[in-house]
C-alpha cells in the first residue's frame, strides 16, 4: 500500500487522472477497475473516479509495486547547481526567461544537460517552487520556443 497526499498544485484534478499522472506505468484500464474495486481510497474511503481531489486530501493505493516507477537522479536539473537564466518576470504561475543564442530549448541527443528548460526547472527546484517527488501534475514546461542561434524571450 501507498499513500499520495494533495498537495496545492494537484488539487481540483479528477480522481482517475491525479491518479494516472502519479502511478504513470498504471494502464487506464486498471486503474479504473482498483477504483470500482476500492483498492483505491480517498481519506480512507471508497472514491468515485469523478471526485475531485482538494489539497490536504490522502489517498491510499492498494496497488502491485511493479506500477510505481523508481524516481531516477539521471535528471538534467539535478547536475545544474546555479542555473544560467536571464529572469525578465516571474510570479507563481509564469517565468519570462531570456534566452541567450546557442542554448537549445530542449533537450536534444547528447545536448541535454544545458538546456533551457533544465535550467528552468533547476530555478524551480532550488527555489522551492517545484518538487518533482512530490508533484504529479505540475512541471515546469515551455509554451514555446525558439530556434537554437536565436536569442528572445520565452
Amino acid at each position: 500500500m501507498r499513500e499520495l497526499t494533495v498537495n496545492k498544485n494537484d488539487a481540483g484534478q479528477r480522481l482517475d487522472r491525479f491518479v494516472g499522472k502519479a502511478v504513470p506505468l498504471l494502464p487506464e484500464s486498471l486503474l479504473q477497475k482498483y477504483i470500482r474495486l476500492k483498492r483505491i481510497k480517498l481519506n480512507g474511503k471508497g472514491a468515485k473516479r469523478d471526485e475531485r481531489v482538494k489539497q490536504g486530501d490522502v489517498l491510499q493505493l492498494y496497488i502491485n509495486d511493479e506500477f510505481f516507477e523508481a524516481p531516477s537522479d539521471e535528471n538534467a536539473y539535478l547536475k545544474i547547481t546555479a542555473p544560467k537564466l536571464g529572469i525578465v518576470y516571474e510570479d507563481e504561475n509564469i517565468l519570462l526567461a531570456d534566452k541567450r543564442p546557442g542554448v537549445l530549448c530542449h533537450s536534444a541527443g547528447e545536448w541535454s544537460y544545458d538546456t533551457l528548460i533544465a535550467n528552468i526547472q533547476a530555478h524551480c527546484y532550488l527555489k522551492g517552487d517545484w518538487n518533482p517527488r512530490g508533484e504529479n501534475s505540475f512541471a515546469p514546461a515551455l509554451c514555446n520556443r525558439i530556434d537554437r542561434n536565436t536569442g528572445g524571450i520565452v
